[in-house]
């Protein structure tokens, strides 16, 4: 068996709506909006650079059920990049863009290889003539919750093998729901040369020779998804694996702590923050400011953080600034000062109420969409990091208020 190099990439979302953020000036969201499009563009220029043999792509290629024209165009445009320099692709699609969805519209180049819902193995030789199967299946349905690893078969000795799967393994811990679990012993059985994993968008290596990765997700889509994302390239040859993790992200999320320890006026915090902003690396971010060491602060200067006057301030100063460097939120203690601030009692109820609303309360809220005949069949239980975020919004629009 000769050498092969492949990129490994998931979780895409293209076109994710950016929850939250709508309130953004107009240039900074359609900015973010475009970031996942430009992360894919990164994905296939750095993969006709590498020539790379192959391409798997292991789910969520469109973040919603109904992914949209532009987003199917945008991508359509990238698999025909990626055709014109002979570079096969391998999709899986998950549980954002499931079989049972509905379909593409535009019709895809033949370099695209899309898995049914039913186990299968597709066959590839590579330029150099070596041979490799590469198995995998789509969710014909939002929601798979039995395990489906026995449906794979054990990999001939003749030729590399490698698994695409799209779900959950047992021991990591993670936000994202429960999808088609499976165990790395249950993999290891098989004797693959390399698991392509999607679906968590953490970037794990869960097993090394054989590999069992997960790359994580292209482009950060909210504040808990921060640091570099992008996808590996890997190489193969023989009983040697080497993995080359490649940045794609077009916009970063960082949060940036800094201390108010001893700040005696309201102008030392804006410096201390400029000053820490000014230490980021260079290149597109999107920040949360988190603010420690508060006991100090007055209640005037508190005051001005929570009504909004700070973060109004910062964005002023950055929004102008070439490239990208926003500040979308300020998060802090509220121990000292904040305290003595007295609280809206309306505001406040409101805030307690969201906060420690469940599930069906959140269904009760929403129940005239729920039971509305047209729309009801395309909605799905909120996320927490949608109630997170709508519970931000609410909190930020009735500070604005006050």
């Amino acid at each position: 068996m000769g050498k092969i190099r492949f990129f490994h990439v998931a979780d895409l979302h293209l076109d994710s709506p950016f929850i939250g953020l709508k309130h953004l000036p107009k240039e900074v969201f359609e900015r973010i909006h475009n970031s996942t499009f430009a992360s894919f563009e990164k994905v296939v220029r750095e993969a006709i650079v590498r020539q790379i043999d192959f391409m798997i792509i292991s789910g969520d290629l469109f973040d919603e059920e109904d992914r949209s024209i532009r987003a199917q165009a945008k991508l359509l445009k990238q698999f025909n990049l990626l055709h014109s320099n002979n570079i096969p692709v391998y999709v899986v699609h998950g549980n954002h863009d499931h079989l049972g969805s509905y379909r593409l519209e535009l019709d895809m180049p033949d370099n695209i290889h899309i898995f049914n819902a039913e186990t299968e193995v597709k066959q590839l030789t590579v330029k150099n003539g070596t041979t490799v199967d590469i198995v995998g299946f789509s969710y014909g349905k939002r929601h798979i919750q039995e395990r489906r690893v026995a449906d794979y078969p054990k990999r001939y000795d003749d030729r590399y093998t490698i698994g695409i799967l799209h779900g959950s393994e047992g021991s990591v811990h993670s936000s994202h729901e429960t999808y088609a679990p499976f165990s790395i012993r249950e993999l290891l059985e098989k004797n693959y040369h390399y698991w392509a994993l999607g679906h968590i968008h953490e970037r794990q290596i869960l097993h090394e020779e054989p590999y069992i990765v997960y790359p994580g997700n292209i482009q950060g889509r909210h504040r808990k998804e921060t640091g570099e994302k992008g996808c590996y390239e890997v190489v193969l040859d023989h009983h040697h694996t080497e993995l080359t993790f490649i940045p794609t992200h077009d916009l970063m999320w960082r949060t940036c702590r800094v201390s108010l320890q001893a700040v005696q006026r309201f102008g030392e915090i804006f410096q201390r923050i400029q000053q820490a902003l000014e230490s980021l690396e260079k290149g597109d971010v999107l920040i949360e400011v988190i603010l420690t060491d508060d006991e100090s602060l007055t209640q005037d200067m508190a005051a001005k953080i929570e009504n909004g006057d700070l973060l109004e301030a910062l964005q002023t100063e950055y929004g102008s600034q070439q490239g990208l460097k926003w500040i979308h939120s300020i998060r802090w203690n509220h121990t000292q000062a904040s305290r003595g601030i007295e609280q809206d009692p309306f505001r406040q109820e409101v805030m307690e109420t969201l906060e420690s609303m469940g599930e069906e309360d959140w269904k009760g809220a929403l129940a005239e969409m729920y039971e509305h005949p047209s729309i009801y069949r395309f909605l799905d239980p909120l996320k927490e990091e949608e109630k997170k975020s709508l519970i931000e919004e609410t909190e930020r629009l009735l500070h604005n208020k006050g």
